[in-house]
């Protein structure tokens, strides 16, 4: 052991330069630089989302209820914690003289904000909402009224004067999805409107600010017993970390899967790894034959190689980490003021530690193999190199370290991520693509030698290339069956997030949502919509808000849901009863109530959630409505088609359950022609309290979210795709030495480049064949498994495209082994010849 003469020798042979090595270098520092970047630009927001959670959610932690104020018990815990600011909002219509908009309202106290600060155009906001009578809006507002400031704006049924426009709100993000211009008002503003009635979707925020600025394992701490002092309260507690509503899912969700994604890119680049360093000890056999001669042990030769390897790869590891250190400095100067997310601008260290790591256990797991074959080059080789087979299997140590590093990289993986199931399935898909591709391509390399000898000196020499001694296909389909793979797999995810985006409308879809039809203005309101132009039809429903809170006698945070289910039990959800199957559905197992029914409580459960959740015909559903706790036998499974946008819930209650609750009623009307903006002007003057919502408006909203996280994916993909064809060039570049001995020889007895450039293609694309079928195969189940348990959208499949990729990507790869090739038959044989 002389660690000091292997850095020696080491050190003195890269004085010559990296040489040989770039594709090695580019394959450890693209891979690393992928996890590197992801995860410090995610460290970034999630630290911003901390440090200035207090401004984005306006207080330290926020209690929201829906429907109902803060009872008195409710309202006196929450001052005894600390200063309490109230916020109420909703949707509801603004009329001008000139049109008609739907609007986000938040009321406001005089505590409003607690953090932060609003900033309105020209003067302070107090002034403007010191009365009942004043509103400062989104300067969206104006353009869609067509009014100016100083104007009046009809909300409900109350008049209200414009006094100033809004230049930042501080807990905008707080609020989640918008889909109008905001409008501030003073809680007495609200109660004027007459948009407070029972049953009206209005979700009453109490936001408090603690004082001392306590750490967040003392703020969790409120949330734990505020839920513990009021079990029945039925309200959605956030800390601050919490403070963007579902972007702090989003953001995981997206990085969860980035990083995976970075990380096969990683292990695919293994495959380059071994190709480089298989490469290295090829062109390095004269100097490992000629340091044997001089008494050097094999020990201390692989010691020597595989320190210079590792030296290489640390400084391609430092080149990834570079980039992913100053990735957060450069969002945050170059993005803070358009990203809504919060940045800082500060290396993280922990996910470049964990991206180092991966980097350093990938390099160490794939150059072992390769570097073995150093043990067995003897010094004979240094005058016969060109003929001594050195392929052999590395020995118990060696193993040893590699299944240590496999292993390891592993561990990293399930230690690095919060879905250990996702990941453990992960890992057991990467691993089982290995086995299979090492199996395939043994089994190609068997059938090639054990094939007749065909007639053709052509074929006969492509064939003689697959099966010969030293032969790299192997590696080539190792590295060429896991680089389509994941070409596959990232068009197919490219493909669903696509086709999510595009779905949009049904053919038939509503033209408009109408929320809060009060009970008794019910059946005038749709009688009235039926007598406008181009209405074809009217829907509607009972609709109040619920969350549940036990299935059976398990509380909801401990059922073990699927993650296309778990969303169900995550917040409020719309509820609805009826004594007949809504439209749309379609019952598939259980019976539906009869229309007179008066039991006990049952209630109708998609059967897809239902299923994701563990629900069976018989058990028993607790949902909290307004504060009470109702319980429930679920009594039949129905299928749903979402995608028509009718009218339906995941659960629907027989009548007797919530009928006598407060609650509104959800209308939908179908047009066919007709003048929308009209129609929506003439029904927010008949009925001021009732809020309407276009729907090709919500849905672009949507899809500008799902938009974004397509940009961020094509980016992931762009840097992944550049790693794949580097492993993927370092593949066939392995072999360049051989062929360039090869065809100087050929040349040399009469064969011609056209002869040796047939036989190189026929070579290329019988081991493509096979890595592309693979590719499809493998790609396709990547896909669907990202789709359906990192993404939770439908998984859209398409065989062309799967194919095409994988042909395109295959075609590619062909061309550039031809290239390579062409070099190697561009050689001049009197220089090698002199050489031998």
């Amino acid at each position: 052991m002389n660690p000091a003469l292997w850095l020696r020798y080491s050190w003195r042979d890269l004085r010559s330069g990296l040489q040989g090595f770039w594709i090695f270098l580019a394959c450890i520092a693209l891979g690393t630089a992928a996890i590197a970047i992801v995860g410090s630009l995610s460290a970034s927001i999630q630290r911003g989302m901390i440090e200035q959670g207090q401004p984005l959610m306006g207080g330290d932690i926020e209690f929201a209820i829906i429907h109902r104020e803060a009872t008195a018990a409710e309202l006196a815990y929450m001052r005894a914690k600390g200063e309490v600011s109230k916020v109420a909002t909703l949707r509801a219509m603004a009329v001008s003289s000139d049109g008609t908009a739907l609007i986000e309202a938040k009321a406001v106290d005089d505590l409003y904000p607690l953090y932060g600060s609003l900033e309105i155009e020209g003067s302070r906001y107090a002034e403007q909402l010191r009365d009942a009578k004043g509103i400062l809006a989104d300067p969206l507002l104006i353009g869609r009224l067509g009014i100016t400031n100083g104007a009046k704006v009809k909300i409900g049924t109350a008049e209200f004067e414009l006094r100033g426009l809004i230049a930042k709100e501080p807990d905008r993000l707080a609020d989640g999805i918008i889909l109008g211009p905001r409008v501030l008002m003073s809680e007495e503003a609200l109660k004027a409107s007459g948009l407070i009635q029972p049953g009206s979707l209005i979700t009453w925020r109490y936001r408090i600010k603690i004082p001392g600025d306590p750490p967040l394992r003392a703020i969790k701490a409120i949330e734990r017993e505020a839920n513990k002092k009021f079990p029945d309260a039925g309200w959605r507690v956030r800390t601050r970390d919490r403070a963007a509503a579902g972007a702090d899912r989003f953001i995981e969700r997206l990085s969860y899967f980035m990083t995976l994604v970075g990380l096969t890119a990683l292990i695919v680049s293994g495959a380059g790894i071994a190709n480089a360093i298989s490469a290295f000890v090829s062109r390095r056999t004269s100097s490992i034959a000629t340091l044997k001669c001089l008494g050097a042990p094999s020990g201390t030769v692989f010691a020597i190689y595989l320190t210079q390897i590792l030296i290489v790869g640390l400084m391609a590891i430092g080149v990834g980490l570079l980039a992913g250190a100053v990735t957060p400095l450069i969002a945050y100067e170059t993005f803070r003021d358009l990203l809504p997310l919060p940045l800082t601008a500060q290396v993280e260290f922990r996910p470049l530690a964990m991206a180092g790591l991966f980097g350093f256990l990938v390099t160490l797991a794939f150059a072992i193999w390769p570097l073995a074959r150093t043990r067995h080059i003897p010094a004979s080789a240094l005058f016969r190199h060109k003929i001594v087979e050195t392929t052999t299997w590395p020995n118990v140590f060696e193993m040893a370290a590699i299944l240590i590093a496999l292993i390891a990289i592993g561990a990293l993986a399930f230690i690095s991520f919060d879905e250990p199931r996702i990941t453990g399935y992960y890992l057991i898909g990467l691993v089982s693509s290995f086995i299979i591709l090492l199996g395939l391509a043994w089994g190609i390399v068997k059938l090639a030698s054990r094939l007749p000898k065909p007639g053709s000196a052509i074929w006969r020499y492509a064939l003689g290339n697959i099966c010969r001694p030293g032969s790299s296909a192997i590696s080539v389909i190792l590295a060429l069956g896991l680089g389509l793979t994941l070409f596959v797999a990232l068009a197919l995810t490219d493909r669903t997030i696509s086709t999510e985006l595009r779905s949009g409308l049904a053919e038939k879809a509503p033209a408009f949502f109408f929320l809060d039809v009060p009970n008794t203005d019910r059946d005038k309101f749709i009688t009235e919509l039926n007598q406008q132009p181009g209405v074809t039809g009217v829907e509607s429903a009972p609709m109040l808000r619920g969350r549940m809170v036990k299935i059976n006698d398990t509380p909801v945070d401990k059922v073990q849901a699927s993650p296309d289910a778990a969303w169900a039990l995550r917040g409020d959800r719309g509820l609805t009863y009826s004594d007949t199957l809504p439209q749309g559905s379609a019952l598939v197992e259980g019976q539906w109530w009869p229309a007179d029914y008066t039991g006990p409580p049952l209630v109708s459960f998609v059967d897809e959630i239902a299923n994701g959740i563990g629900l069976k015909i018989g058990d028993k559903v607790t949902v909290n409505v307004l504060g009470r706790d109702v319980t429930a036998t679920v009594a039949n499974l129905r299928s749903v088609n979402w995608r028509t946008l009718n009218i339906n819930f995941v659960m629907v209650f027989s009548p007797n359950t919530l009928k006598a609750a407060p609650h509104n009623h959800l209308v939908t009307l179908e047009m066919n022609g007709g003048d929308e903006s009209k129609l929506l002007n003439t029904m927010a003057r008949s009925f001021p309290v009732v809020t309407a919502v276009r729907v090709k408006d919500a849905l672009a909203a949507i899809n500008e979210l799902l938009g974004q996280m397509l940009s961020a994916i094509r980016g992931a993909n762009a840097l992944t795709l550049l790693t794949g064809v580097l492993v993927l060039a370092g593949a066939l570049a392995a072999g360049l030495s051989s062929r360039v001995y090869d065809a100087v020889v050929l040349k040399t007895y009469g064969a011609t480049r056209r002869q040796l450039m047939s036989a190189f293609v026929i070579e290329y694309a019988s081991l493509g064949l096979a890595a592309a079928v693979f590719g499809v195969l493998a790609g396709s189940l990547g896909s669907w498994f990202l789709a359906r348990w990192i993404l939770e959208m439908p998984w859209s499949f398409s065989i062309s495209t799967a194919v095409l990729t994988a042909f395109i990507a295959m075609l590619l790869t062909i061309l550039g082994g031809l290239t390579v090739t062409w070099r190697a038959l561009s050689a001049k044989p009197s220089t090698h010849l002199r050489n031998e």
